[in-house]
């Protein structure tokens, strides 16, 4: 694997019956050796961010939470961008050639917003190429700068080489940090992040936890949800609800146990990972 990341191409059992599906990494000591368990939670990284774990027909995927507690069963979304200048249209700085795995893009005053001005705020999170020269690349990010004032080039370094070159003050980036890095509680629009599933253990603020994505898990809804309806969130927040005729929001699952009222606990089979 290039510019030394890591990658494994095989499942990794354990003892318990887990397998575990890392994603390319920049730092081999986030691999544990210890028997991942998914009920609890840590203080420090333990895992790549989105390492997914699969016992059986449960799937889950590898967090870190973000300002705010989370719940016991009740939905995650990731984080929302913090400025709609970082999706589109970031100028790039430097030309980059074929074979690179760097990029320079321009700070400006949004970008240099809390917490895009901390260091590898974005690693493990991706940039792709919205407009101009090199048009459609998408790439994996293992490293950045924070960016600051509006002055500054700030690096972002790739797993992969490019392979188209990038031009300056012609070639236009957006970014997005890593889905599973900083969750919040799935808001009342879930059009403002992916929905990641629920955690089965109540999480403390900016710690490490396994999200559970897909199979039976318990989930709070908003109202009654009877068998044979889809569930989906984004209605209320941090709730499963029950999808009507026509919908815009997520949908999550299948319920296995109908859902009686936001005071109580339903089972559903979640679909959002496979």
């Amino acid at each position: 694997m290039p510019d030394g990341a890591r990658a494994y191409s095989q499942q990794i059992f354990n003892e318990s019956g887990y397998i575990l599906m890392y994603p390319q990494i920049g730092s081999e000591p986030v691999i544990q050796g210890a028997p991942p368990n998914p009920y609890a939670e840590s203080s420090i990284q333990e895992y790549p961010l989105g390492t997914k774990l699969i016992q059986a027909e449960r799937i889950w995927r590898y967090c870190k939470n973000g300002g705010t507690g989370l719940n016991i069963a009740a939905p995650i979304s990731s984080a929302p961008a913090v400025d709609a200048d970082q999706q589109e249209d970031i100028v790039c700085s430097t030309d980059s050639p074929i074979g690179s795995y760097s990029l320079w893009l321009k700070s400006t005053a949004a970008l240099d917003t809390s917490p895009n001005d901390e260091k590898n705020t974005f690693a493990e999170g991706y940039v792709h190429v919205n407009d101009g020269t090199g048009q459609g690349q998408i790439y994996k990010i293992k490293s950045n700068d924070a960016f600051s004032g509006t002055d500054d080039n700030e690096e972002f370094i790739l797993y992969d080489a490019l392979t188209i070159a990038t031009v300056a003050a012609d070639t236009e980036f957006g970014l997005i940090m890593s889905p599973y890095s900083r969750v919040v509680v799935c808001p009342t629009a879930a059009t403002m992040g992916m929905c990641l599933g629920v955690p089965m253990i109540p999480v403390t603020t900016s710690y490490y936890f396994w999200s559970q994505t897909g199979g039976p898990a318990s989930v709070v809804p908003q109202a009654a949800i009877a068998l044979g309806n889809y569930v989906i969130v984004g209605t209320t927040a941090g709730k499963g609800n029950i999808i009507s005729a026509v919908t815009t929001e997520y949908i999550i699952g299948w319920p296995l146990t109908p859902g009686i009222a936001d005071t109580e606990e339903m089972m559903v089979y979640l679909t959002l990972d496979s």
